[in-house]
């Protein structure tokens, strides 16, 4: 499957697109530890490439099927709860920023296939998920918030417990 680019990156190929579709296209008893694997690089980084690497996904998600991004998504999801509160949070919040500052493309996503695969979760990574998602949330600069959630769908929002 191919990933389209989006008309800024006709030139450049989308690495992060292509990886999300391999990486989906495994079976799960690759997946898993192939997605440790690259949270424990992720981990390791400097905190510039950190975000280059979540700049490069959020870039990529408005070209992308969505359903193919939530399978994904949820054993990324299953995985960071493994990694505990710390990591999911501080990965959320780097999401959190490149989100806020990409308010155009995020409009452009369809998040119901990734509700849907965070519903899916057991309800304790389900829960301790949303409430890593609302700590970002609740201690990331004001604007920042804002330009965030005006991004999101208000019925997400409120199915996910973190509207106002």
């Amino acid at each position: 499957m191919k990933v389209i680019d989006d008309a800024r990156s006709k030139d450049t190929p989308n690495y992060a697109g292509n990886i999300i579709y391999i990486l989906a296209g495994l079976p799960e008893f690759l997946r898993k530890p192939m997605m440790r694997n690259r949270l424990n690089e992720f981990f390791t980084l400097q905190d510039e490439d950190k975000v280059e690497m979540i700049r490069n996904v959020v870039d990529a998600l408005p070209s992308m099927d969505m359903g193919t991004v939530a399978k994904l998504f949820k054993t990324w999801l299953e995985l960071l709860h493994e990694f505990g509160d710390d990591k999911r949070i501080s990965i959320f919040s780097i999401y959190a920023i490149v989100m806020a500052s990409n308010v155009e493309k995020i409009t452009r996503i369809d998040f119901a296939p990734l509700v849907e695969a965070l519903n899916s979760l057991d309800a304790s990574v389900r829960s301790a998920t949303t409430s890593s998602m609302k700590h970002v949330l609740q201690n990331i600069d004001e604007e920042k918030r804002r330009m965030l959630l005006s991004g999101i769908p208000e019925n997400l929002l409120r199915e996910l417990g973190l509207s106002a």
